[in-house]
């Protein structure tokens, strides 16, 4: 049998792998010194408090899942991560204290009277073997491999059966049903299958089915990578790709199993997600709030290190360093390499970017200051192969670190039947809650999908057909998004950012009839738009100055509204959808065609009010003039020593 550990650290150094004296050598001193101090507090304060029960009170985790003894996420993440740092704690110090802790947790999630199910009650009606089963897996055979130097051969013999019945032989019985999740190449199978690959390599050698765990890992988890785009782009939704971390730990934990034979995380997707998750994230530390998401959520980049220490890349360790949880895990703490230097990605990672997969991003920037860039424009052409909403072509605009012109995300909890029926009835996944043109309250055009089955019908897509970057000066795309919509001739967005926030959003289309046109922009705050469509939104650090103008003939009504659920609406479990009552400005009017122009000036808070002021050739602000033609859109300084045309 291997020398023990040979999860995330080895018992020896070769090929590269960092050893657990390596690990004592880093504590003490620098960054390591204070992650670690945090982790041991922790883990000596479960001594004092005892293990993670099914009714743990944790914060945010809601009433209901305690009495229900519903295995949710945040409990299930608790015990799992308890469970690693006792074990993690012993291995370093030797105390045996921490060895009994983490073997009171197992005693815990072992026992069927004190934690019932290894299954979230809301997904139930998948069988007996989910998202939770998953991770439980992962993590008693992370602790397992840490604690089994010191265990007994009863004690050895003792983890292996629980691990057994509660999840291996759940597992395989699932397997046999041919579930829907080793279909979908998503996280539920990078979770599941990967989960308890990395068991597998726990177990390796001890028992029987241990191989087979691990090859059926590799085999799906390299399939899984293969929907990710050429580029890193997640077939997730911005906000949940944090799912990314599963085929990391994987690969990182096969590595070390391994003994360092491969190196999976140097190569393609790897460092690309990195890349993409930076670029996909705005100040201070949030992702872009599209898809399925929740936009005031902080980041999680605890991945980031391990891809940042596995191809000693310094700018992903910048990025891992700005944005890093105060609360460390103990897998992320282990991951992270405090020997690689952090380096600024100014100069190195561009400022202006677009992606041609998966969600089919645009991107412009001011700069990389991770806490109050001036100004970031973002918007999106395509949509998500999960987890996907009908905001193709959404746009969003963020300032000094604060969200302007917004997207909903998520409800705060999945109302129950979201994930089957129909999403588009809540506005969240709904053309309605999102900064794009509608027509005749119709959805975008959606492929039906199956759980289980791979699309085989056209996905519909928009894609970005004109792009420009002018260094120190702005970006500028232009997107097709034609195909997404029911009876349209074109339909089309041109954005253009002048730095540092400067930007205006010229919307066309033409339809096949006359129909009710429409286009909101949600707010961060209650903004209204006054009868010339001049608008302003502020914010703690930050302040927008809007004006929406009709470029085509006829009226244009402009109101404010607030999003509102149908009363009483809750989750399979019974917790309460928040009602949020986001606003948003609505601009509407008749007739088979429109030219909207969208102008923005986006700048500290406590700076002077200005407003866009028409002129002779156009629209003007500060020393900014917008011109509009038949064939596009231009942004120039007065002094025309700027200038960025589309």
């Amino acid at each position: 049998m291997t020398d023990r550990p040979r999860l995330f650290l080895a018992s020896k150094s070769v090929n590269g792998l960092r050893t657990v004296d390596d690990l004592r050598r880093d504590i003490a001193s620098g960054d390591s010194q204070e992650m670690w101090a945090q982790l041991l507090a922790l883990a000596e304060q479960a001594i004092i408090d005892g293990p993670v029960e099914i009714d743990a009170d944790l914060p945010s985790r809601r009433p209901v899942n305690r009495t229900a003894h519903n295995p949710d996420a945040l409990v299930c993440v608790e015990a799992g991560e308890q469970l690693m740092r006792a074990a993690l704690a012993h291995l370093v110090t030797g105390r045996n204290e921490f060895k009994v802790s983490a073997m009171a947790q197992l005693e815990v999630l072992y026992n069927p009277e004190r934690w019932p199910d290894w299954v979230d009650h809301s997904h139930l009606r998948f069988g007996n073997v989910d998202l939770r089963t998953g991770t439980l897996a992962r993590d008693i055979g992370v602790a397992y491999d840490w604690l089994a130097e010191s265990l007994s051969v009863e004690e050895r013999a003792w983890v292996i059966e629980g691990l057994d019945r509660r999840g291996i032989q759940p597992y395989f019985a699932a397997l046999e049903k041919d579930p829907w999740w080793t279909h979908d190449l998503h996280n539920w199978l990078t979770v599941i299958v990967g989960g308890f690959g990395v068991a597998g390599m726990a177990l390796d050698g001890e028992h029987p089915d241990a191989q087979k765990l691990i090859d059926y890992g590799c085999l799906k988890i390299e399939e899984a990578l293969t929907v990710y785009g050429p580029e890193g782009e997640c077939n997730e939704s911005v906000g949940y790709s944090s799912a990314c971390r599963f085929p990391i730990n994987f690969y990182l934990a096969h590595r070390y199993w391994s003994g360092g034979k491969e190196n999976r995380l140097q190569r393609s997707p790897f460092p690309e997600i990195c890349q993409w998750i930076m670029h996909t994230t705005v100040p201070a530390g949030k992702a872009m709030g599209f898809g399925d998401s929740w936009p005031e959520r902080p980041i999680d980049p605890e991945y980031i290190g391990a891809v940042a220490a596995a191809n000693q890349d310094g700018v992903l360790q910048w990025f891992y360093g700005q944005y890093r949880s105060k609360a460390v895990k103990a897998l992320e703490f282990i991951a992270h390499d405090p020997q690689v230097g952090p380096e600024s990605p100014e100069g190195k990672m561009p400022l202006f970017k677009t992606y041609r997969a998966q969600g089919r991003l645009a991107i412009s920037r001011t700069d990389w200051n991770p806490q109050s860039t001036a100004c970031v424009v973002y918007g999106k052409a395509g949509r998500e192969d999960n987890h996907d909403h009908n905001d193709l072509g959404q746009l969003c605009i963020d300032g000094f670190g604060d969200r302007l012109i917004t997207d909903p995300g998520s409800p705060s909890t999945y109302p129950k039947g979201y994930g089957d029926a129909p999403r588009e009835k809540y506005y969240n996944a709904s053309v309605l809650g999102h900064n794009v043109l509608m027509f005749g309250r119709e959805e975008q055009r959606r492929s039906p999908h199956v759980r289980g089955e791979q699309l085989t019908t056209v996905r519909y897509h928009g894609k970005t057909v004109a792009e420009t970057f002018v260094p120190e000066i702005g970006g500028a795309w232009k997107m097709d998004l034609t195909p997404v919509y029911e009876g349209v001739v074109s339909v089309s967005r041109t954005v253009l950012h002048m730095y540092p926030g400067y930007v205006a959003v010229l919307d066309e289309a033409e339809l096949e009839n006359d129909r009710d046109i429409s286009l909101r922009w949600h707010t961060a705050d209650r903004a209204e738009a006054d009868g010339d469509g001049h608008f302003t939104v502020l914010t703690d650090n930050a302040q927008l100055s809007g004006v929406i103008i009709n470029l085509s003939e006829g009226g244009l009504h402009l109101a404010r509204h607030e999003h509102q659920y149908p009363e009483g609406t809750t989750d399979a479990v019974g917790n309460a959808v928040e009602a949020r009552h986001e606003s948003y400005i609505d601009a509407t009017l008749h007739g088979d065609r429109c030219r909207l122009l969208t102008l923005f000036c986006v700048k500290p808070a406590g700076a002077a009010d200005v407003e866009w002021a028409q002129n002779e050739q156009g629209w003007s602000l500060d020393d900014v003039q917008v011109s509009v033609t038949d064939s596009g859109v231009e942004l120039s300084s007065s002094s025309g020593s700027r200038q960025i045309t589309l």
